[in-house]
């Protein structure tokens, strides 16, 4: 069973730099100051969120004043801090240097003493967890004595959110990651995957930090809408911070990462061992918050076979590329089931071949990747009450 562990929210109204600092700073006094948690001299990896290239307006990605905020404080304990992340294409210094660039990251070596990540060397390491029992991972984060896993707050088109836990899928470099969403396309074993992962880099991470100033609802974690929320949080772990933040919007308890982790005694169900004031966070809720609708099929597959397959092809959503589509192919290179081609400049689905991971929608450049939905479809969750946070 998992220990107590204290989460704590800071207001943070906007932007401007000193606000954000002073956040910060308010944040890690709170947790007993840098020097409790980051041993003098130490090598810290800031495990930022650049899903790709998108500039901070839109809401995708830890924004750069939050890293820049970090950084300063960690500089106050050690001069070796790195800033960095795999986004989901390849993980090599031209994609990265663009996508530092365009998520406006490079203010972090401007403007403080930290660098980013410019080592894309790799190594397999050994997990040992539920469903995965080895991968590879970023030589940033192996070769750090201490991590602080900085995220943004947003919904997911597959998991329903993402967060600390979700951030920590980045530590895997980029195309690897394809080929963990192939071999765990069900909801629940993905999670499991993701718990693994977080449990397994767990003992090097001391902070988590969730930049939910700006966030983001609808279909996220790319082509959603910004929202405004004006917090940031934070907290030893991973799994505790996650619940406080996304009961901004939604129920913990039915978000998929936290269920999962809340089955594997990591979390406990009624929340008692974060030490939070829920009571008073339930003013703080968020109205007409737009929560995607996750796909929940995993009870059919103990089903009989035709009850399996009607539920696969008409409980779930389906993506098309709408005519904003360029034909670029980003998506077709990166589909884990290659069930996408792209045919006279517009990208095309084979819904037969699709295991919703909905990676195109995540990494379409132009937003160009839609959803449609079965009336039984619209049906099942309009039923089930959950589409809206109140």
């Amino acid at each position: 069973m998992s220990d107590i562990v204290s989460v704590f929210a800071e207001k943070c109204g906007d932007y401007q730099p000193q606000n954000v600092q002073n956040a910060i700073d308010a944040l890690f006094a709170k947790l007993g100051g840098v020097q409790s948690l980051v041993p003098p001299n130490a090598k810290v990896f800031v495990k930022v969120n650049l899903v790709r290239e998108m500039s901070p307006d839109k809401c995708g990605t830890t924004h750069p004043e939050v890293a820049v905020a970090v950084c300063n404080q960690l500089l106050r304990a050690t001069p070796n801090v790195t800033v960095g992340d795999s986004c989901a294409g390849l993980y090599n210094k031209g994609v990265l240097s663009s996508v530092y660039s365009k998520c406006g990251m490079t203010a972090v070596e401007q403007r403080t003493a930290a660098h980013l990540n410019r080592d894309f060397s790799t190594a397999i390491s050994d997990v040992n967890g539920k469903v995965l029992g080895n991968c590879e991972f970023t030589s940033a984060f192996l070769d750090a004595d201490v991590v602080v896993n900085v995220t943004k707050l947003k919904t997911h088109s597959f998991t329903g959110y993402t967060g600390a836990v979700k951030n920590l899928f980045g530590l895997i470099p980029g195309l690897v990651k394809v080929e963990m969403h192939s071999r765990f396309p069900n909801l629940s074993d993905f999670c499991n995957l993701l718990v693994d992962i977080c449990e397994f880099a767990r003992p090097k991470i001391v902070l988590n930090v969730i930049d939910a100033v700006w966030g983001m609802d609808g279909d996220g974690p790319t082509n959603g809408t910004p929202k405004y929320m004006g917090y940031i949080f934070a907290s030893p772990s991973p799994y505790a911070v996650d619940a406080v933040a996304v009961s901004l919007f939604g129920s913990p308890q039915d978000m998929p990462i936290l269920h999962t982790a809340m089955s594997r005694n990591l979390l406990r169900a009624d929340l008692s061992d974060v030490h939070f004031d829920f009571d008073s966070w339930r003013n703080q809720r968020l109205q007409d918050f737009d929560l995607p609708e996750v796909d929940h099929t995993d009870f059919f597959d103990d089903q009989p076979a035709w009850i399996n397959r009607f539920a696969k092809r008409f409980m779930v959503k389906r993506v098309h590329p709408d005519k904003t589509c360029r034909g670029c192919g980003k998506c077709a290179v990166h589909c884990p089931a290659h069930a996408i081609t792209v045919v006279k400049g517009r990208a095309h689905v084979d819904q037969k071949k699709c295991i919703h991971c909905y990676c195109c929608q995540e990494l379409c450049p132009f937003d160009a990747v839609r959803f449609r939905t079965s009336l039984f479809y619209k049906a099942a969750h309009s039923l089930s009450g959950k589409r809206r946070g109140k």
